[in-house]
């Protein structure tokens, strides 16, 4: 049996989810979880039956992105280089297969928006906006062909052959101490988005601010065998924020699409009570994100940083 396979078969274990559970050490449960999560996103990506949008690209590009979120936990002491190449590869690959799903949720957000009016508008309202997105979707969906996956697949399969047989005990510490840089550096750049987007309300302060509140939540995820509840509840809460800045972002790029491209919406007063029922319920999702934010980032870093090191203490005596 080859080395990748014995070091493989070391995490077939019985913990399903990306955490790291009290007993297990560090740079065991940080290698078992990355190498899972690559194993999984390659077979989100296997051929299967195609449908107006394809879920297994949706939750492959999910378990990149988490993996990017966790991996920053470990980027001190993996070493700028390796993080970097790693952050740059998931990233770009994720990318790639961004077309799918960045066109088919402006379909689902106009079909929200009719829904949520319906007792207001006629059925017939933008419903040419809506057959005018599907159709660009299926414009956007033919760029991520056969040769795209197939590069994708290639691109996780060679990073989880390199993680797993990655000398991590060599160079992570089983402690603390080994993660908390990270978990400030992600939190503290959270505060600070929370701050220039509140401020702003700028679509892509907003946007960047989305980021750091998924990193921070995929860590705190990775940890919430360390105090079940209360870290549980702060990752669901994260949770929540960042769906609500993912809304506010879809409608922003719906407004932009319909500005740029009038035969998305032909009918100019039709397509200006679309842009208006916009900005009622961007502002409705950024009153909600500021007070979530408020709540979530009240914490200096350092008392933040300590608080979770209090609970991995506890759990790990």
């Amino acid at each position: 049996m080859s080395e990748l396979a014995v070091r493989e078969a070391t995490f077939i274990v019985e913990r399903g989810e990306p955490e790291i559970a009290p007993d297990e050490p560090l740079p065991i449960a940080m290698q078992r979880i990355t190498v899972d999560l690559l194993g999984r996103a390659i077979s989100d990506l296997r051929p299967r039956e195609q449908a107006p949008f394809d879920p297994g690209i949706h939750a492959a590009r999910k378990k990149m992105k988490r993996l990017r979120g966790i991996l920053r936990l470990a980027r001190d002491q993996i070493g700028r280089e390796p993080y970097r190449n790693a952050n740059v590869v998931l990233r770009n690959t994720a990318r790639s297969l961004s077309p799918v799903r960045d066109s088919w949720v402006l379909v689902e957000t106009v079909r929200e928006i009719r829904q949520r009016y319906a007792d207001l508008l006629d059925e017939q309202t933008f419903t040419t906006t809506e057959s005018w997105l599907l159709d660009r979707h299926h414009r956007q969906r033919s760029l991520v062909t056969g040769q795209t996956i197939t590069s994708a697949v290639a691109n996780l399969s060679t990073a989880r052959r390199r993680f797993a047989v990655y000398p991590i005990e060599d160079v992570l510490d089983d402690e603390y101490a080994s993660i908390a840089p990270g978990i400030g550096r992600v939190y503290r750049r959270g505060r600070r988005g929370f701050r220039r987007a509140a401020a702003s309300r700028r679509t892509a302060d907003l946007h960047e601010w989305r980021k750091r509140v998924k990193y921070l939540r995929y860590q705190m995820e990775t940890l919430i065998p360390m105090q079940r509840m209360l870290i549980a509840a702060q990752s669901s809460e994260l949770d929540t924020l960042g769906e609500i800045l993912g809304d506010d972002h879809d409608l922003a790029v719906l407004e932009e699409v319909l500005l740029f491209h009038p035969d998305a919406c032909p009918d100019g007063r039709e397509r200006w009570l679309l842009v208006a029922l916009i900005y009622e319920n961007r502002t409705l999702l950024q009153a909600q994100a500021t007070r979530m934010g408020r709540a979530l980032y009240g914490e200096s870093t350092g008392a933040f940083v300590s608080r979770i090191g209090d609970y991995w203490s506890a759990a790990r005596a």
